[in-house]
């Protein structure tokens, strides 16, 4: 169900005559996460005896909290589609694995290969970017790759 509401949101963004063929949903996250994360909880521990917050165990759950919010902040999320005509790029939605937009077109020859992971996802390269893929996508990549899903190295 979650795949065909993705596929028929990218076909929805592609435009007439343009065919989806297969598609996987991505995030990447912006190379200063973990500083911007130090510093939102740093920043959060030391102001809160400010707005009078002074036991610690909330402080660090405030603290945390804030961590999750910067994080998010600094995720980019997309759709990775396989079309008639190439692979194209999609924008995102943070809420449901939906595509909302077309960002860019990345051609027929873009290299997408498996670059590491855990068993919750996967790293991969497109081109020169590297995205983040669930398990659910896992094996859409791999088709638009031209890799057998399940196949060593993913």
């Amino acid at each position: 169900m979650r795949r065909a509401i993705l596929l028929k949101s990218v076909q929805r963004v592609l435009g007439e005559g343009e065919q989806v063929r297969d598609a996987a949903y991505v995030w990447s996250r912006h190379r200063w996460v973990v500083p911007f994360g130090a510093v939102v909880l740093a920043g959060i521990l030391l102001t809160a005896p400010v707005a009078g917050i002074t036991d610690w165990p909330t402080r660090v759950v405030i603290a945390l909290a804030g961590v999750g919010l910067a994080v998010t902040a600094s995720t980019t999320y997309r759709v990775v589609a396989e079309t008639d005509a190439g692979i194209v790029l999609c924008q995102a939605s943070r809420i449901r694995q939906v595509a909302t937009g077309v960002e860019r077109r990345l051609g027929r020859n873009v290299e997408m290969k498996p670059i590491g992971g855990s068993l919750i996802a996967a790293d991969w390269m497109v081109g020169d970017w590297t995205v983040t893929v669930p398990r659910s996508s896992q094996d859409a990549m791999a088709r638009m790759a031209g890799i057998a899903p399940g196949a060593p190295g993913q």
